[in-house]
């Protein structure tokens, strides 16, 4: 997956969860850190595995719990957007989401495909792939930001959020009144 998608898929669900636009954003921020791994030349390392997420949650989960109560929500949405990386992951290749717990890399394949013609049908398949993980180092990263496939799934997520912000955009605007 690349990071535009990373990013607006939890931004849409976290404003579907009714968390205000100007909170979400932040928040989904939290989606990206995963890749933070890519700086040091290795991708889907240790830093896709839901452990090691979980691990350093901990210390700042405990630490908003004793000094900000308030914000511990917004921390517990935070990790699961931080998981979220790592599940959309798991579906796109494979991904130490386990590790180390588990050595292997897992890839979740699955598609529903239709037959349209004299006997129409459909046939669902699932396959859960693994091999063993490594992390190698390599020289350089080319990676998408976003794929046309990403921005039209991005735009069609955001399209009704953009429009609520025209529309009350639009009603502020004395002329138009």
């Amino acid at each position: 997956m690349e990071p535009l998608v990373h990013l607006v898929i939890p931004f849409a669900a976290l404003l579907l969860m009714g968390i205000e636009a100007k909170k979400a954003l932040p928040i989904s921020l939290f989606a990206l850190t995963s890749d933070f791994d890519a700086l040091f030349l290795v991708h889907r390392s240790f830093s896709h595995s839901i452990l090691v997420v979980l691990i350093v949650a901990a210390p700042f989960l405990l630490l908003i719990h004793w000094f900000k109560p308030k914000l511990q929500r917004y921390a517990l949405l935070a990790l699961m957007v931080a998981a979220s990386h790592l599940i959309l992951d798991v579906f796109g290749g494979y991904t130490p989401i386990l590790w180390p717990l588990y050595g292997n890399s897992v890839w979740i394949q699955a598609e529903l495909v239709t037959h349209v013609g004299s006997s129409p049908s459909l046939a669902p398949t699932t396959q859960l792939l693994t091999k063993p993980t490594t992390f190698q180092q390599f020289q350089s990263l080319d990676a998408p930001l976003f794929t046309g496939d990403g921005l039209i799934l991005s735009v069609v997520l955001l399209a009704p959020i953009l429009f609520k912000a025209l529309k009350v955009l639009w009603q502020r605007v004395p002329y138009f009144k």
